[in-house]
C-alpha cells in the first residue's frame, strides 16, 4: 500500500514542480517588478538564482542632476555572465516616498513596459558584445531635493533552464533635483548655431554660457565631467531662432575641468571646456 501511495505521490509532486517552473519560465520573459532595492532590500531575480552575483555588472548611464520638472533620458546596462539574453527592472524612490509617474518607456520602444510605476521588459533582449541595455525617460519632480533610481537585471543563457543564469543589483543612482536659473533671450536674429565660451572662466561657482540658435528646434546644452559622464542637462527645450544666455551654478560640484556641448534636434554641434576652481 505504501509503495502504491509513493508511486502516486512522487509523480504528482514532480508535476506540481514542473508546472510551477513552466509558469515561472513563461511568465517572467514578459518582465518582472518589485525586485529592486527600492525603499530598502529587494527580492532580486530569485527565480534565476537565490542571491545576486558580481559576475554580472548592472549600472545606470545618465545625468546626476536634473532641473525640476525636466524630462531626461537614461539607460540601464547589464554585462557579463552567460550574456545570451537579459531582462531588467527599474524603479524610483523620491525623498523616501514612492513615486509612480516619474518613469516611462521611450515613445515607440516596444521592448520596455510600465507596471505599478516601475519599468521592465516586454520580452528578453539579446546581448551584443557581452552587454545589453534598455532606454527609458525620467521626469524630475517640481519639488527640489533628491531622487534615487534602482535596478535589477539578469544575464541568462536562454537554454530553457535557469541553471547557469545570473543576476545582480545596480549601484543606487542618486539624482539631484535643482532649480534651473533660466534662459534669457538676447536677440531674435541668429545666422548660425554657435556655442560661446563661458564667462567667467575659471569660475566659482556660477558662470554664464551664451549660445545662438539658427532655426527653431529642440535645443540641449549638456555638461560632462572629464571622464565623459553626463552630469547636468542645463538646457532642454524647444527654442526659436535667436541668441541666448543661461547661467550654470556648480555649487554642488567638485573643482576641476568640465565640458559643455550644444545639441540641436539631437545633433552635436559644438563642445567647449570650462574650469571650476573653488
Amino acid at each position: 500500500m505504501k509503495t502504491k501511495f509513493t508511486k502516486i505521490l512522487v509523480p504528482a509532486f514532480l508535476l506540481i514542480v514542473t508546472g510551477l517552473f513552466a509558469y515561472s519560465f513563461f511568465y517572467l520573459p514578459t518582465g518582472f517588478t518589485g525586485t529592486t532595492k527600492k525603499g530598502g532590500t529587494g527580492t532580486g531575480c530569485d527565480c534565476h538564482r537565490d542571491t545576486a552575483t558580481t559576475s554580472v555588472s548592472v549600472f545606470f548611464q545618465g545625468p546626476d542632476s536634473v532641473a525640476a520638472g525636466q524630462t531626461v533620458t537614461y539607460k540601464i546596462f547589464a554585462s557579463h555572465g552567460p550574456a545570451v539574453i537579459g531582462g531588467f527592472n527599474v524603479a524610483s524612490f523620491r525623498a523616501g516616498l514612492e513615486d509612480t509617474i516619474t518613469l516611462a518607456p521611450v515613445p515607440g520602444d516596444t521592448m520596455v513596459r510600465k507596471q505599478d510605476g516601475e519599468l521592465t521588459h516586454t520580452q528578453p533582449k539579446q546581448y551584443a558584445n557581452d552587454s545589453v541595455f534598455w532606454t527609458f525617460t525620467y521626469k524630475a519632480s517640481n519639488t527640489l531635493g533628491w531622487d534615487t533610481l534602482y535596478a535589477t537585471s539578469n544575464s541568462a543563457n536562454g537554454n530553457g533552464s535557469f541553471e547557469g543564469d545570473y543576476w545582480n543589483w545596480s549601484p543606487n543612482k542618486p539624482i539631484k533635483i535643482y532649480q534651473p536659473i533660466g534662459i534669457t533671450n538676447i536677440s531674435s536674429i541668429a545666422e548660425t548655431f554657435e556655442l560661446g565660451q563661458n564667462y567667467p572662466n575659471p569660475f566659482n561657482p556660477v558662470t554664464q554660457i551664451s549660445f545662438s540658435v539658427a532655426k527653431a528646434g529642440d535645443i540641449k546644452i549638456k555638461i560632462f565631467d572629464l571622464l565623459g559622464n553626463e552630469v547636468v542637462v542645463l538646457v532642454d527645450q524647444k527654442l526659436s531662432a535667436g541668441k541666448y544666455k543661461t547661467d550654470f551654478s556648480a555649487a554642488n560640484f567638485s573643482s576641476g575641468a568640465y565640458f559643455y556641448s550644444l545639441y540641436a534636434d539631437g545633433k552635436l554641434l559644438s563642445t567647449k571646456r570650462m574650469l571650476l576652481l573653488k
